[in-house]
C-alpha cells in the first residue's frame, strides 16, 4: 500500500499514522470514519490509535470475507500461460502480496516452476 511506504520512510508516531491515513479519506470514507468514531464514543470504548488497529477496522467494513479466498484460489491457479516469464513471476509475487501469504522460498519456488509452461518447465528442471 502507497501509505504503508509513506509510513516507512518516515518515523511517524502511532498516532500520526492514524491522523495521515484519516487525511486521506474522502466522501462516504470520511462520513462512515465519523459515524465509527462517534459510535466508540456513546459506547464508551478507547479511541483508536494504531495503524494496526485502524487498518484491522478499516478491512473489517471495507474488504469482503471472501476476499481472502478468492485471492489464495487465484494465486493456487495462477499459471504462466501468454505472459512471459518475468510477467508471470511478477504476477506471482503480487498475488503473495495481496493474499498476505509468506512461505519459504523452497515453496514459492516449487510454487513458481510448477506454473510454468510446460515446454520452460522442462529446459529449467534439467
Amino acid at each position: 500500500m502507497k501509505i504503508e511506504h509513506v509510513f516507512s520512510c518516515n518515523d511517524y508516531t502511532e498516532a500520526q499514522k492514524v491522523k495521515l491515513a484519516l487525511a486521506e479519506f474522502s466522501d462516504y470514507a470520511l462520513i462512515w470514519w465519523n459515524k465509527y468514531q462517534k459510535e466508540m464514543q456513546r459506547d464508551e470504548e478507547r479511541e483508536i490509535d494504531t495503524w494496526a488497529e485502524m487498518r484491522r477496522v478499516m478491512r473489517k467494513r471495507y474488504v469482503p470475507t471472501s476476499y481472502s479466498r478468492t485471492l489464495r484460489l487465484k494465486l493456487q491457479k495462477l499459471t504462466q500461460g501468454s505472459m512471459t516469464v518475468e510477467e508471470y513471476y511478477k504476477e506471482m509475487e503480487m498475488a503473495l502480496m495481496r493474499a498476505c501469504i509468506e512461505e519459504e522460498n523452497e515453496a514459492t519456488m516449487v510454487r513458481f516452476l510448477n506454473g510454468l509452461n510446460i515446454d520452460i518447465r522442462d529446459v529449467v528442471e534439467l
